[in-house]
């Protein structure tokens, strides 16, 4: 059987290309990539699986091309009326367990959240039986020596009340099959957590989809302990990104911010101006508040505005139009990302200046 996750992908009024769904999950940040992800309303999913292989995912693309899910057309694949109710029925089994907060995974540094929240379920544990005396299953000695001094300037027994509380709170907010794995994922006192096999064999969920729960349940669990306090934050805070931006593009963007000319900011950080300008395609991508004014010309807004009237999907516009009136492919791809963000409610009107 095909792997019928992929069918949330795609779309049964926009035809998507799959190329682009697979390194929107596996993270591949082109700004074109980027682009269209915006386009398909999936970026929220950028990074989801990282270890996606091309050989699997196509050869899944195919099974459910076959099995009349998907159909092809000149545009890209479209989700049929079948693949729509496959989906529906995968989506409400018991068997399967689908990412409820996609959008997290960009926020942290995953691996190592997942291995902190396995040592702080232990240690708070071997607490509440008083035990010191213990073997830790979390071995890297960063993630202990983080533990240890946070426990040291804040009061353990106020820290651990919040962890269960909030743990409780969590859990019962969802369904008891996935609340009860998770909790069997994690090591306490005299009790050793079940590994994703074990856990398979005895749920007949995949791997693929036990791995998903224990991400996406400990990633939500992490922003709800953030609002438990300033010792909290501390805490999750090391684990936790500033920005959805790359590195590079946030340095380039808080130049542009502070008012330096593109020219002066490509000299100064020896980039190509092309290299900037992706830059700021990027942060217009990801940006709630971009001020599209500052960088796109009015009478550039104006001509693509006349060139484009009438065609709705700014996604299909048609860049060799605006090339006739000398218009960058810098200029034309920013009004597309304005556009397509004003359409899709992601920008105000009063904002999209």
């Amino acid at each position: 059987m095909a792997d019928q996750r992929l069918l949330y992908f795609f779309s049964a009024k926009q035809p998507r290309r799959p190329a682009v769904i697979r390194q929107i999950l596996i993270n591949k940040r082109t700004v074109s990539n980027l682009f269209w992800g915006l386009n398909y309303q999936l970026l929220s999913w950028l990074a989801v699986a990282p270890k996606l292989e091309a050989a699997y995912f196509n050869q899944q693309i195919e099974l459910l091309l076959q099995t009349k899910a998907l159909q092809q057309t000149t545009a890209g694949l479209v989700l049929t009326a079948a693949g729509s109710q496959q989906w529906q029925l995968y989506q409400t089994s018991d068997l399967h367990y689908w990412r409820q907060a996609p959008q997290l995974v960009q926020h942290y540094q995953v691996g190592a959240w997942q291995a902190m929240l396995a040592l702080l379920i232990q240690v708070f544990s071997e607490m509440s039986y008083h035990n010191v005396h213990y073997y830790v299953n979390v071995t890297d000695p960063q993630l202990q020596y983080w533990l240890k001094r946070w426990l040291q300037h804040n009061p353990r027994q106020q820290l651990q009340a919040q962890f269960v509380r909030t743990l409780t709170e969590f859990l019962t907010t969802q369904e008891s099959p996935a609340a009860n794995i998770f909790l069997n994922m994690y090591s306490g006192h005299q009790i050793a957590g079940r590994t994703l096999l074990q856990l398979q064999q005895q749920t007949g969920w995949t791997v693929a989809e036990l791995n998903c729960l224990r991400t996406d349940l400990s990633l939500q669990l992490a922003e709800k302990l953030l609002r438990e306090g300033p010792a909290w934050q501390a805490l999750i805070g090391l684990f936790r990104k500033n920005s959805l931006l790359s590195a590079s593009t946030a340095i380039t963007y808080q130049a542009f911010l502070n008012q330096y000319p593109l020219a002066k900011i490509a000299q100064k950080r020896q980039l190509k101006l092309s290299t900037i300008q992706e830059h700021l395609l990027e942060a217009a991508i990801f940006a709630t508040d971009f001020p599209y004014l500052k960088i796109l010309p009015t009478k550039i807004q104006q001509q693509l505005i006349t060139l484009f009237r009438g065609q709705t999907i700014p996604a299909e516009w048609n860049y060799q139009v605006a090339q006739q009136q000398e218009i960058s492919f810098f200029y034309f791809r920013l009004f597309q990302i304005q556009q397509l963000k004003l359409r899709q409610g992601r920008l105000s009107i009063a904002n999209h200046n």
